[in-house]
């Protein structure tokens, strides 16, 4: 009577731990699967990130969260208008990147900002002490 029991339990424990033990195998099969170059370019890759400065692997891991936050009809968008820039010409690419870099940067009003209010705090003096 106990053995039946010891044998149900054992049963579902296994069917149970079998989907976990086929999920744990795909990594390795997908990995035999991949021909020579793109397992050589995974392996650069890989090799490129353990050389890279902590500070840059963080700066990756938060560009790459944003872009799985992304909507996927945004992230196809974003492909495709990368693909076709790498498919322009080398002198329209750069009338395109200069485009991007003058959007980039900060108006004379800008600029000043920063500078005005740590100038007003230099002239305001440290916070807490008496004026004579």
């Amino acid at each position: 009577m106990k053995s039946r029991g010891v044998i149900k339990y054992f049963s579902l424990f296994l069917f149970l731990l079998l989907p976990l033990l086929a999920r744990a195998q795909e990594p390795s099969q997908r990995w035999r699967r991949l021909g020579p170059d793109e397992k050589a370019t995974i392996w650069r890759n890989y090799q490129r990130w353990q050389t890279l400065p902590p500070r840059d692997k963080e700066h990756l891991r938060e560009e790459w969260n944003y872009w799985q936050s992304l909507p996927q009809d945004r992230r196809e968008r974003l492909k495709q208008r990368y693909e076709e820039l790498r498919q322009l010409p080398p002198e329209e690419r750069s009338q395109w990147h200069q485009k991007y870099e003058e959007q980039r940067k900060f108006s004379p009003r800008e600029e000043r900002a920063p500078r005005d209010r740590l100038n007003e705090k230099k002239r305001r003096g440290p916070k807490g002490k008496d004026r004579d």
